[in-house]
């Protein structure tokens, strides 16, 4: 049976295909720099695509000697190229609508546009919503990013269909590439919020605060059995986030129950956040 993140994935690579050969015709055959820039975005989107596939398949392989933590920030890594790709993208976009706008180049054909886009609209969403809830589900960054990228083309997907609604109104082929070069801006926007989120369990930092906070309220109510702890640190590392802490235990505590208590912590602790690996470390009190 496949893994829950691989089925998301081929799923979406399946649906990006149709939609980048759906799009990339439509946009030769009606002259729309609107509609080609969506078609080159779904060619990131199928790439970065490709690439989560690969990385969740590396991501699920067991710590070995060289990876003692496992192989989880493999999505991490794989989300800022992704991020970066969606900004490689849109700086080609925008180019291309510059020229067409010095050119005073418009689209023909509007209403085979128009339905296209509002097809690609309902798809992408649909899509993106699903990839969402999975991402969640699995803890997976790179179905995240695969998410962001296609709820991004919801959004410019939309700005292009306003944008070829308005040209069939007023005439003003202009307002073709205007509507991709304000795509262009936001999809910068969301890659960068994109490669800033990836980046932070590359970089190690530490879970959020309500986390940790629950931590610290495990060992509070636990504070009766041991003297103290100390030196509590903790780090992201993709699907599975690390903590480690010095608990001082009572001088009379034979060792055994020492380590039944860090144990019994530990597993207090997992309850509250099961995707949290607890280590920690007894020494005697001073």
């Amino acid at each position: 049976m496949l893994d829950g993140r691989l089925r998301a994935s081929l799923i979406t690579i399946t649906i990006i295909i149709f939609m980048i050969v759906l799009k990339l015709g439509i946009g030769v055959t009606t002259n729309s720099i609107s509609i080609i820039s969506q078609a080159v975005d779904s060619m990131t989107d199928l790439a970065s695509s490709i690439l989560a596939l690969y990385a969740i398949g590396i991501s699920t392989r067991p710590a070995d000697e060289k990876h003692p933590y496992g192989h989880s920030k493999i999505e991490n890594l794989i989300s800022v190229f992704v991020g970066s790709s969606m900004i490689f993208a849109a700086a080609l976009v925008a180019q291309e609508a510059i020229v067409h706008i010095i050119r005073n180049e418009g689209p023909i054909m509007l209403e085979l546009g128009i339905g296209v886009m509002a097809i690609a609209v309902l798809v992408n969403l649909i899509v993106s919503t699903y990839l969402y809830r999975i991402s969640r589900l699995e803890r997976s960054m790179a179905l995240e990013a695969s998410a962001t990228q296609l709820r991004t083309d919801v959004i410019s997907n939309s700005g292009v269909l306003v944008g070829l609604a308005a040209i069939y109104f007023t005439g003003l082929i202009i307002l073709d590439s205007i509507s991709a070069l304000l795509m262009t801006i936001y999809i910068v926007v969301m890659a960068v919020k994109l490669i800033i989120k990836s980046s932070a369990d590359l970089l190690d930092e530490s879970i959020l605060p309500e986390e940790e906070r629950a931590v610290r309220e495990v060992l509070a109510r636990h504070s009766q059995y041991y003297s103290y702890f100390h030196a509590l640190k903790t780090r992201r590392g993709g699907r599975k986030n690390y903590l480690e802490l010095h608990l001082a235990i009572k001088k009379d505590m034979r060792i055994d129950y020492a380590h039944e208590l860090a144990e019994h912590l530990s597993s207090e602790i997992a309850k509250e956040l099961p995707h949290l690996y607890v280590n920690i470390h007894l020494e005697p009190e001073k």
